[in-house]
């Protein structure tokens, strides 16, 4: 009877081991997958950006130059058109993609997908929850999410103030953000969301505490 008994013991034991090993692998494993992922997309993010810029700009010039001669042609009118970006091709697992983020100081780069507005999107990387957008001025907040593994925002707990961040953005103006303020807050205050920049251009990098009942966020400013 007792040996049945150890032997049971020894057998959940066991199982126990084999579920938290798993748990750990798992983890393990999907940093390191979406972290090459996003690796080797990045790497075809700047290629794609450039070669993007490049095609819009001829666009833009033939476009300026087509205004150009109707307006001659008419009343004096000047329909120059704002220069843009053809976003079909910039898309990470499904989303669309904005820019990209480094923090060189704790080994961090991942897409920056669009404005989110699917659950799911947060589960592939960061992505932005409010503002005018990647290198635009105003207070643009970005989301993702803290993991024991460290993946997306889970090692933003080791930024300090006076650290770079550099964000990088469709059009590839690559701008350095220095971080000025670091804190935690209750998960139900969100005046980092809305907080004047006074016209500067300013990020706001937000995730959750290892509790989840606070928001742990960074706030850098263009240089």
């Amino acid at each position: 009877m007792y040996n049945k008994v150890l032997s049971g013991i020894l057998v959940v034991l066991i199982i126990a081991i084999i579920g938290v090993l798993g748990y750990f692998g798992y983890g393990y494993y999907k940093k390191i997958t979406l972290n090459a992922d996003a690796k080797e997309y990045l790497e075809e993010f700047d290629t794609l950006v450039v070669e993007l810029s490049k095609e819009q700009e001829k666009d833009f010039d033939a476009e300026n130059q087509s205004n150009e001669n109707n307006s001659n042609n008419s009343n004096g009118t000047n329909n120059t058109t704002m220069r843009g970006i053809a976003t079909d091709k910039l898309v990470y697992k499904g989303f669309t993609v904005v820019g990209k983020i480094e923090m060189p100081t704790i080994r961090i780069q991942y897409p920056i997908l669009d404005v989110i507005t699917h659950a799911n999107a947060i589960e592939v990387s960061v992505g932005i929850l409010y503002g005018p957008g990647v290198n635009k001025p105003g207070n643009t907040v970005i989301i993702g999410h803290n993991y024991n593994n460290g993946l997306f925002f889970g090692k933003n707990k080791n930024l300090k103030i006076g650290e770079k961040i550099y964000l990088t953005d469709i059009y590839g103006n690559k701008v350095e953000y220095t971080i000025f303020d670091k804190y935690y807050t209750p998960e139900s205050d969100t005046s980092y969301i809305t907080r004047k920049t006074d016209g500067k251009t300013e990020v706001t990098l937000v995730t959750c505490d290892t509790t989840g009942k606070n928001r742990l966020v960074v706030c850098a400013r263009a240089e």
